[in-house]
């Protein structure tokens, strides 16, 4: 079947064009349980401990944003008493798919990209209920390379079998991007995969594709794995196409891995990429979202250490990068509380 090939100015044009205005679906968020008044046992009424809850849709247990989801979590838990918020980080398959359960009304609070959030708030995305709570870690590009195969570079997979992830997912809307900004047809990679980023470690040293590329929190196990378990190498995704979308885009910069990261990585790689983000439902308690940011920020030494991708995580770059989309009135008190957000600003 013959790929239909679009430029980078036609990829760029794709993305750049708004969609009409959404209607936000019923507020109905997953794993919130209701609140129940109990009973002594001979009917009358126990008075229940002020408890609440958040929900947090994450990313896959096998990638980086489940366990920042938990980080947040545990930083929530940490000053359960002076809020009474109970946190839990929930399964998804990501970016894409944290936006379509928000938009079903399914979400209290999603991890998504700041390509992403941008493009919610210059609506090519249909997020009309998004906002933002904050800017998490960074998300470098990576390929990763099976044994024996000599590619150095973005434009050494020409010819090659790459998986790009699932058609529709960010993934592979990033793939795109960076090949098409590399002027890289997709007709000249050799064989196109579209399997979800679980798969990769195995599907690699199963000899199933020749590479896989991933934007993610470093170090990861997707990236680790096949380097241990079959050789496979890392490589980073700097090229002149990487450049351009960096200088085109607010989203993206430049960033390099640092060596040492990997088995066998004795140089850091250079790359570019994005920002994790929060994103609340404009609909949930603004208290709530107070809290959330207030106790990863009173916890931050307990968050950071959660998770080695969290370890260089700044506090004020949590506020001042990538939230794109207006904050949450909830997280808006908090960075007004701390100084760093006017009393009139929106973000």
């Amino acid at each position: 079947m013959k790929l239909r090939i679009f430029t980078a100015a036609a990829v760029l044009f794709i993305l750049a064009s708004p969609l009409p205005p959404a209607v936000a679906a019923d507020f109905l968020p997953d794993a919130i349980p209701p609140q129940k008044a109990g009973t002594d046992g001979e009917g009358g009424k126990i008075n229940l401990p002020d408890e609440r809850y958040v929900a947090i849709y994450s990313g896959s247990t096998k990638g980086t944003y489940f366990y920042v989801g938990s980080a947040i979590c545990a930083a929530v838990e940490a000053s359960f008493s002076q809020h009474h918020i109970h946190c839990v980080s929930l399964r998804s398959q990501g970016d894409a798919s944290n936006i379509e359960l928000m938009q079903q009304g399914r979400a209290q609070f999603i991890i998504i990209q700041s390509n992403t959030n941008d493009d919610a708030a210059e609506k090519r995305i249909d997020l009309p209920t998004g906002r933002s709570v904050m800017s998490l870690h960074d998300e470098l590009g990576a390929i990763v390379v099976s044994k024996g195969n000599k590619v150095a570079s973005v434009s050494g997979l020409k010819g090659k079998a790459v998986n790009l992830g699932p058609a529709g997912t960010s993934s592979r809307r990033l793939w795109e991007q960076l090949l098409a900004a590399n002027d890289i047809a997709l007709t000249e990679i050799g064989t196109i995969y579209g399997a979800p980023q679980d798969f990769n470690p195995r599907a690699l040293c199963d000899g199933n594709f020749d590479a896989f590329g991933l934007w993610i929190g470093h170090p990861t196990a997707l990236v680790a794995m096949p380097i241990a378990n079959c050789g496979a190498r890392v490589i980073g995704m700097q090229s002149p196409g990487a450049d351009r979308l960096v200088a085109q885009f607010p989203y993206f910069f430049a960033g390099t891995i640092p060596a040492g990261t990997y088995p066998g990585q004795d140089q850091p790689l250079a790359s570019y990429g994005f920002k994790a983000t929060l994103v609340a439902d404009s609909r949930v308690d603004p208290d709530l979202v107070y809290w959330v940011v207030r106790s990863v920020q009173d916890n931050l030494s307990l968050f950071k250490a959660r998770l080695p991708a969290l370890a260089n995580v700044d506090p004020r770059a949590m506020f001042e990068k990538a939230n794109f989309l207006p904050f949450h009135d909830g997280a808006a008190r908090y960075w007004r509380e701390v100084g760093w957000l006017g009393a009139s600003e929106a973000k």
